[in-house]
């Protein structure tokens, strides 16, 4: 071999190396783009949901006293009722006539009643008074753990927790009218305080939130 074919020979090497490394670069950067892609869509969905099945650990936050306290599902009776939201949020107003409702039927039969927003002790403090929600029974500007475990980034929600601190069911989002009719169906009770389909505040059925959180209702976030 002489040394033009020696030339052509380590030409046609180095452009094939040249390839590959391009090749590489490319499968790389696609990688990179599905990752940030991926960590993108957690992003937005971290701290909205709350999955059926998911064991809860304690939950904590503000007594509207101010004093710090944690609650566990209550180990007699048939479970937990956790109700999540914010003052601010029209459609947790709107939902209000029948989780007031739906509270004061599952209480008679002996369900425990939680309400959990995720603002500051005094806005909760002034809802609760407003609405006539037992101040003992709210919780306010939760801790991360909490506000990671009850999707807090999106409200309203009505959670069912089982005596063993398993999620057993989840309507989230503004409820109309068969919102309301499923959710009674479900604990058996007397349909009371139903709200009207078109909500308050001129909330629309599917919620007041700008991304949907399942194909009907809408969050506030």
């Amino acid at each position: 071999m002489d040394a033009h074919e020696v030339r052509a020979v380590l030409r046609t090497a180095f452009q094939a190396l040249l390839w590959c490394a391009g090749f590489a670069v490319l499968i790389q950067n696609l990688l990179l783009l599905r990752q940030n892609r991926q960590l993108r869509e957690m992003q937005l969905t971290a701290g909205t949901a709350i999955t059926v099945g998911t064991r809860l650990r304690s939950l904590a936050g503000l007594g509207l006293d101010g004093e710090f306290r944690t609650v566990l599902p209550p180990t007699a009776g048939p479970g937990l009722l956790v109700i999540t939201f914010s003052p601010g949020c029209p459609a947790c107003r709107a939902n209000q006539p029948g989780w007031a409702g739906l509270a004061r039927e599952v209480e008679q039969r002996g369900w425990a009643v939680l309400w959990v927003s995720r603002d500051t002790v005094n806005i909760t403090r002034e809802y609760c008074l407003e609405e006539h929600i037992p101040l003992s029974a709210a919780l306010a500007d939760p801790p991360y753990r909490t506000y990671v475990q009850l999707g807090l980034k999106a409200v309203p929600k009505t959670v069912v927790v089982r005596s063993d601190g398993a999620v057993e069911k989840v309507w989230t989002g503004l409820l109309d009218s068969t919102g309301w009719r499923e959710v009674f169906a479900y604990f058996g009770t007397v349909e009371r305080g139903l709200v009207p389909a078109t909500g308050a505040f001129g909330v629309p059925p599917n919620g007041c939130g700008p991304q949907s959180l399942n194909s009907e209702r809408q969050a506030c976030k």
